[in-house]
């Protein structure tokens, strides 16, 4: 999707992930595309897909305020907080159909907004110290300039070598959330009209130059060539992103 093609009511203004998630809402309704939502046909693509979009948003000194409404609206709503594995009850109530279930979540966030709107009803409040709960200290050399997926990336390996859990970005501990992370970061960057340069030129160097980037997709053949072993295949993939970097 170009920009171009992006709704007229996002023009001049931040497009948060409420706005996000009711455009997925519409391709899904529409062209029954889940994929094209978040990078993969599955229910459980659709968290990973949004820490991807905030972690964009929050790693770059922004806020979601309106979706941290809403996580309150849900919980008080629910009775439970909104966690990873909130897809497996609609799951099995939707005879496993992926994109039914995953309806079941965006359909109450078309609720809540139809209700509330996209915009928050409040102040940002704490928010450095809740970023800092969330993701813990972020590097000093980010501060006054954009970040961007591949700093994320190797801020990941880096934190991951100190022993966090991949969860600690994508919610979960599979190649499959790593590969919906980037699609939820890489979709915030193109709904804001902004720029990544690095990225491209991964893509191209992971394409050209190591031929790991198939047209099945990275994550389908990092995990093949690592018999199974999601955490073998997460590492495969930020240990290209290390070299690439160090290519530079």
């Amino acid at each position: 999707m170009s920009a171009e093609e992006l709704p007229e009511e996002w023009r001049g203004r931040r497009v948060g992930i409420l706005d996000s998630l009711l455009q997925g809402r519409r391709y899904v309704l529409t062209r029954h595309a889940l994929w094209y939502v978040t990078g993969i046909e599955t229910a459980d693509s659709l968290f990973p897909s949004i820490q991807g979009w905030l972690a964009n948003t929050h790693l770059n000194g922004g806020a979601e305020l309106a979706w941290r409404e809403f996580l309150d609206w849900y919980q008080e709503s629910r009775g439970e907080p909104l966690r990873y594995d909130w897809y497996v009850k609609p799951l099995q109530e939707c005879q496993g159909d992926e994109e039914r279930a995953a309806l079941v979540l965006l359909e109450l966030v078309a609720g809540y907004v139809e209700k509330h709107g996209v915009f928050a009803r409040r102040g940002a409040g704490a928010m450095d110290e809740w970023i800092l709960a969330t993701y813990g200290p972020l590097p000093r050399a980010w501060g006054g300039r954009p970040v961007g997926l591949l700093d994320a990336l190797l801020w990941l390996r880096q934190r991951m070598d100190q022993g966090h859990e991949l969860s600690l970005l994508t919610g979960a501990r599979s190649i499959d959330s790593l590969y919906c992370f980037t699609i939820g970061w890489v979709r915030n960057t193109l709904y804001n009209r902004q720029k990544d340069p690095s990225l491209a030129s991964f893509w191209d160097w992971l394409r050209d130059v190591k031929k790991e980037f198939p047209g099945e997709g990275w994550h389908v053949k990092y995990l093949r060539d690592c018999q199974g072993d999601h955490m073998r295949a997460v590492r495969k993939f930020l240990d290209l992103a290390a070299e690439f970097k160090e290519s530079r």
